[in-house]
């Protein structure tokens, strides 16, 4: 009988042990147990570079201009191919002008295949009405960053012209009472905005009998503003300093030598050439100080991709000395804004200058 009951506890206490190791029961790990070792570290996080999005594009540039030596091509082209390069992309500017490339910024796909590249016309030319304004805002399209700008916007005369400013010009004016003199601009652009700014401060300065001397004299590229001058058909023109800068030099014929009278933007280091502030000339009471700038411009709608890779594109070949110098030799200045400091810029100039455009008279008024 003992033995019976020895024997029935011993298989209970055996049955309990059974059921206390069951698998669906699993003792808690104890905290030495889940304890990293003390050689382990967390895994780095690795951020994606953005400009892989390009890797393999193939992307169309359109610009505002027809020609393939002006300021807008040249520098296009620049940061175009720096960028193809440096990315393992495709990027070819295709100059066709103002018009056609509005048109194609505002109506293409949005997926990167088209974008523009462009300067101040891109609201300028709106402003002056000579582009649609519900059709071609900068609303209506997505601004890039910008890559450079010009330091050597100016008005120029011939060098046998009895004045050598713009100042000069109107005191030339003044005291002639019969003389009339032309400029040879393009109509809605930055040659516009300039001649505008002397049109009015002639006017506030001098009055208004000397301002109606002063004519616009509209057409198209640098080459034809020369040859109207030497052909005798204006007395100045707008250009860009770097285009015409060889004739300013010694040992130019005499027919073809020319003084540049004014810069619309600050003074050029080693130059001697006037700007507009240092003569005087005001907009809405302060010093007219006017830089075109170059921006990239994308079809709303583009992917957030898109625009970061060519921000980061943009900024590392900007900030390279080889643009740097590369853009220097061509006239220009290499600088980077990205897509979002750029649209807040290009937005408060638009509406700096909106007033001087409002407070101009037309052009068709102007011309002569």
């Amino acid at each position: 009988m003992k033995k019976t009951v020895v024997l029935l506890m011993t298989i209970l206490m055996m049955a309990a042990l059974f059921v206390g190791c069951s698998p669906e029961q699993k003792p808690e790990a104890t905290p030495e147990a889940t304890a990293a070792p003390e050689d382990a570290t967390e895994e780095p996080v690795v951020e994606s570079d953005p400009t892989e999005y390009l890797n393999g594009k193939t992307i169309r540039v359109v610009i505002g201009s027809t020609s393939v030596t002006g300021d807008t091509y040249l520098t296009a082209e620049l940061v175009s191919r720096m960028i193809s390069q440096n990315y393992n992309c495709d990027i070819q500017v295709d100059p066709i002008g103002s018009g056609r490339a509005l048109e194609e910024i505002v109506s293409t796909d949005p997926d990167g295949s088209t974008i523009m590249m462009f300067h101040d016309m891109t609201y300028l030319g709106v402003l002056y009405g000579a582009f649609a304004e519900e059709d071609y805002k900068l609303e209506n399209m997505v601004v890039g960053g910008s890559y450079g700008y010009n330091p050597g916007d100016c008005f120029a005369a011939s060098a046998s012209a009895p004045y050598k400013s713009i100042k000069e010009m109107a005191d030339w004016m003044q005291e002639n009472p019969s003389e009339v003199v032309k400029l040879a601009v393009e109509a809605g652009g930055v040659s516009q905005l300039g001649f505008n700014g002397i049109y009015l401060w002639i006017k506030e300065a001098y009055g208004e009998d000397v301002s109606s001397r002063l004519k616009a004299f509209v057409t198209g590229s640098t080459e034809e503003k020369l040859q109207a001058l030497w052909d005798g058909n204006c007395q100045g023109i707008y250009a860009a300093a770097s285009s015409i800068e060889q004739y300013t030099l010694e040992g130019v014929e005499d027919q073809l030598k020319v003084n540049i009278i004014g810069l619309m933007g600050n003074s050029i280091e080693g130059k001697e050439w006037p700007t507009f502030a240092e003569q005087g000339i005001t907009m809405n009471g302060e010093p007219f100080v006017f830089t075109k700038e170059y921006f990239a411009f994308y079809p709303v709608g583009i992917p957030n991709e898109y625009v970061a890779a060519m921000d980061a594109a943009m900024e590392a070949v900007c900030n390279s000395d080889e643009y740097k110098a590369a853009i220097e030799q061509l006239g220009y200045k290499a600088q980077y804004l990205d897509s979002s400091d750029a649209q807040t810029h290009i937005f408060e100039k638009r509406e700096a200058y909106r007033k001087l455009i409002e407070d101009a008279p037309s052009f068709d008024d102007l011309e002569g």
